[in-house]
């Protein structure tokens, strides 16, 4: 198949994971970066998903005539990721194809989906909760959850050199249950201003994964719409396919995904948990390697694309 996508260039991110996956099942892969030319791509970002004005100005942004005026070829599906940069006459000229838009922001964001879905084909989103979409326009919707990708998320030989870390970019109650933590935690993300522990730089990719490694307890802690949206995030997915052991939010959906994950529903029950599993290396381990299993049988990048493909 020929598949073209519209998102963002970079290493490690979701458009990232996505092409390699479908090269791996021989389909032909064409990508246009949303952002090219861009230098302040967070605030364009932020700009752009929360000011419906601030997108009329973005018609004549080198994107929006790029992909109106490239030759597409012919293809199969076009997927946009996330698209808060196209405007309404680009929507139009990609209707002509059997277009999708990836949506991975759950209930976030309302502002770049509402009177922009009738132009998709469909929506692709990572909750079980599809009637939001539906009520906002969208002719589909197709739920395909979070993967990992096992050439980069996997099991290294590393000293446990962290009891507890968390990976991620500061919100207000991520902040609020860290800075409780009886153990204070290792955070690596940013933005965080207010502390809540041990803080790091962010890391990508291989300094990600190595971090996982070493680091005894792994914390989740989701946007809270994500919970709401009952929505599992990349992290739970990449901790997993790294062979890590996980503490996360309870989340119905979660029972259904992994068997045996270790969650919480309390800053009491997260504490007590924290220290269980701390001193027991053994038990920790064993999770960690069943995770990591059950990610390799079914839960990659290339199920995902199987899925999709099968769905749109």
């Amino acid at each position: 198949m020929r598949i073209t996508i519209i998102g963002a260039r970079g290493k490690y991110n979701a458009e990232y994971f996505f092409i390699k996956a479908f090269k791996s099942l021989g389909h032909e892969v064409k990508f246009i970066d949303q952002y090219e030319g861009v230098k302040r791509r967070t605030l364009l970002r932020l700009l752009t998903t929360r000011l419906s004005a601030s997108r009329v100005l973005l018609n004549n942004l080198w994107i929006n005539k790029a992909i109106r005026e490239v030759d597409l070829g012919n293809p199969d599906i076009v997927l946009v990721f996330k698209g808060e940069l196209l405007t309404e006459s680009t929507l139009k000229f990609l209707s002509d194809y059997n277009t999708y838009l990836f949506h991975p922001d759950t209930f976030r964001f309302r502002l770049i989906l509402e009177g922009r879905l009738q132009y998709f084909d469909g929506v692709i989103v990572t909750t079980p909760y599809v009637e939001f979409f539906k009520r906002l326009g969208a002719k589909r919707v197709v739920t395909i959850w979070w993967a990992c990708d096992p050439e980069v998320h996997r099991p290294l030989n590393e000293r446990k050199i962290y009891d507890v870390s968390f990976v991620g970019t500061f919100y207000l109650n991520r902040w609020q249950i860290l800075r409780k933590l009886k153990r204070k935690p290792h955070v690596f993300g940013n933005f965080w201003f207010l502390k809540a522990g041990y803080h790091h730089p962010p890391v990508y990719g291989e300094d990600y994964v190595r971090v996982i490694n070493q680091t005894k307890v792994n914390l989740n802690v989701h946007h809270p719409v994500d919970l709401k949206a009952d929505a599992p995030n990349m992290r739970v997915f990449e901790v997993a396919g790294s062979g890590g052991f996980l503490l996360t939010e309870k989340m119905d959906t979660l029972e259904s995904l992994f068997k045996g994950i270790e969650t919480y529903s309390s800053l009491e029950e997260l504490n007590e948990k924290i220290e269980y599993y701390i001193t027991d290396d053994k038990v920790r381990e064993e999770i960690g390697s069943s995770l990591h299993q059950q990610c390799i049988d079914k839960h990659t990048y290339v199920h995902r694309t199987e899925t999709l493909l099968k769905r749109v």
